[in-house]
């Protein structure tokens, strides 16, 4: 690589970058895993967010409901929960998570679409989501705005989609102003050569560059009948064609905890108490853990449909009337549901277009050997380890010096990583984040050598480039001790006995250093810098003769301690 100067501050040293291990069965796993939180069954679901934290890096509260152009409904305030929400919140900030509550469209047909069509109230959504994200400090914010493709109708969306790209962008600006995210779900968009009825309204391309999350709602696909929740071919017919309108690792695709039970037949005169709610093609939802548990406790044999990749089972139900056993009815019930080996045949798409991973409707609804499942393809995919060691020519460096930074990085088998990205980081005292000053790329042998310059006392750390094969490396932090350089202003020769002003400067300029000037090796005076790192004093010029200067610089919270050299002056 081409050599350049940077502005930094270090010191020698030797760091080893710690990232996560290769794949392996003791290795932790690629954290592909996110979900919703409803407002309901927190008592269930936040012990399995909490228990499977090295799966998990981002999750969504299910808690609020766009109303109107400045009202949104918060759903957790209802009255259903003992526990405040602010408590909820902070449990989940401290175990690391990112949340990104969801916001539902909680409007009529038609509704939300004409909000959009107006510049003023489309504003007005921005600004109260933003309002919202930033009064509970979220990490961003989930889109789950489903009245377009579920009660609108497909006529309006050519009018529609305009409006929607506008809104995203609109709010995709405000929201990264204040270093927020936006996640966007949505119903399931196909290519075209597919032939599948997609829901192009959600316009993926468009708003790709402007969100960092897709979701995709791969479930419901029967709802009507008896059939799988969401078949693999459909499933994975959308993730192909989503990796194709937005960088893969901003998708994930969405995959049910539920299942369905289905009336198909009724045998006999319901008793009146089921009368209504026992008929053909009622239905009711079952939860992946408590579907085993349905079929056993009915004498129900389970099949998987390996095409679909979910399971099914047929089983007959009687309804007797409480007060009457002679008085009843027989149901014949249809159940498809997820299980264990759907969550590994969806969650392998991952590993096979690269994408973000899954999101889960909802946690709480699986069973523990899904779980496993998962956790054990998100081993096999993690990303390689990088071992990277930096070093320094020189281990004490004065200020403005220049001095050689090399940096080698391999894998853990010793093999050199060419052509990795690693940039240069910097934290001093008055920077409040680590900042990047610079970035280069490793040579063919795994080497980045560059020269540096030198600044004022720091916190430095480099930082390998992550990516779907390796994950991103930091080393450790390392305080750099930077000498100041002092200059003295002084004549050639000063008037004996007369009283003189010396002016003189440090760099790196800084106010409030501590000095003790000396003269002939006594100490004449303690001084402060001002802003500019600048100084004054007097001194009294000796009889004739010789005369010398110096200056001591305490050591401070900004800089190391420092001495000038000694300056002779000639006495007249």
């Amino acid at each position: 690589m081409r050599a350049r100067k940077i502005l930094i501050t270090t010191a020698a040293l030797s760091l080893i970058f710690s990232t996560l291990a290769p794949a392996s069965a003791n290795n932790p796993p690629r954290r592909i895993l996110s979900g919703w939180l409803p407002d309901y069954s927190l008592s269930r679901n936040l012990p399995t967010v909490e228990g499977n934290l090295d799966l998990i890096r981002d999750i969504s509260p299910f808690w609020y409901g766009l109303t109107g152009a400045t009202t949104i409904k918060d759903k957790y305030e209802l009255g259903r929960y003992t526990t405040p929400k602010s408590t909820v919140i902070a449990r989940l900030k401290s175990n690391g998570l990112i949340l990104l509550p969801t916001i539902t469209d909680d409007t009529k047909k038609l509704v939300l679409a004409g909000l959009l069509a107006n510049p003023t109230t489309r504003t007005s959504i921005v600004q109260s989501i933003k309002d919202l994200v930033l009064r509970h400090n979220y990490d961003g914010i989930d889109l789950d705005f489903e009245v377009f493709y579920t009660q609108d109708g497909r006529s309006t969306w050519a009018t529609t989609k305009p409006n929607w790209i506008a809104f995203i962008k609109e709010l995709s600006t405000e929201l990264r102003q204040q270093g927020k995210l936006l996640s966007v779900t949505t119903p399931p968009d196909f290519a075209p050569e597919t032939k599948r009825a997609g829901n192009w309204v959600f316009s993926w391309a468009e708003i790709g560059p402007h969100i960092d999350r897709l979701r995709i709602m791969a479930y419901d696909f029967s709802t009507v009948r008896p059939g799988p929740i969401g078949p693999l071919p459909w499933s994975e017919d959308a993730v192909k064609y989503a990796v194709t309108q937005m960088p893969a690792s901003k998708v994930f695709l969405g995959i049910p905890g539920y299942g369905r039970d289905w009336i198909t037949k009724v045998e006999g005169v319901c008793p009146k108490d089921f009368a209504s709610s026992v008929v053909v093609g009622a239905k009711a939802a079952v939860v992946m853990r408590s579907a085993v548990e349905l079929a056993t406790s009915n004498n129900a044999a389970i099949t998987y449909n390996p095409t679909h990749a979910e399971s099914t089972f047929t089983y007959k139900k009687a309804y007797v009337d409480p007060t009457n056993s002679a008085s009843f009815c027989t149901a014949t019930r249809t159940v498809w549901f997820p299980d264990e080996k759907s969550y590994t045949a969806r969650t392998n798409l991952v590993g096979k277009y690269r994408i973000g991973g899954i999101a889960v409707w909802t946690f709480g609804m699986e069973n523990t050997a899904a779980i496993t499942a998962v956790r054990d393809i998100a081993k096999s995919i993690a990303p390689d380890q990088v071992v990277g060691t930096i070093a320094t020519d020189l281990e004490q460096i004065a200020y403005g010096s220049l001095f050689n930074l090399t940096g080698t990085f391999k894998l853990p088998d010793k093999s050199p990583i060419p052509s990795l990205n690693v940039r240069f980081e910097i934290k001093n005292s008055s920077d409040s984040s680590w900042r990047t000053l610079a970035a280069g790329v490793t040579d063919a042998s795994g080497v980045i050598a560059l020269p540096v310059i030198v600044g004022q006392k720091s916190e430095i750390r480099l930082v390998s480039e992550g990516s779907w094969e390796r994950a991103e490396g930091k080393t450790g932090e390392k305080t750099i001790t930077v000498f100041p350089k002092v200059k003295l202003d002084l004549p050639a020769s000063i008037k004996a006995n007369s009283i003189y002003t010396i002016s003189g400067q440090v760099s790196p300029k800084s106010a409030d250093i501590k000095l003790t000037v000396k003269q002939d090796g006594k100490q004449i005076g303690d001084l402060i810098t001002d802003a500019n790192g600048s100084f004054t004093f007097k001194a009294k010029a000796v009889p004739q003769g010789l005369t010398t200067f110096q200056v001591v610089i305490a050591a401070g919270s900004k800089n190391a301690a420092g001495v000038s050299d000694e300056i002779t002056v000639l006495v007249r």
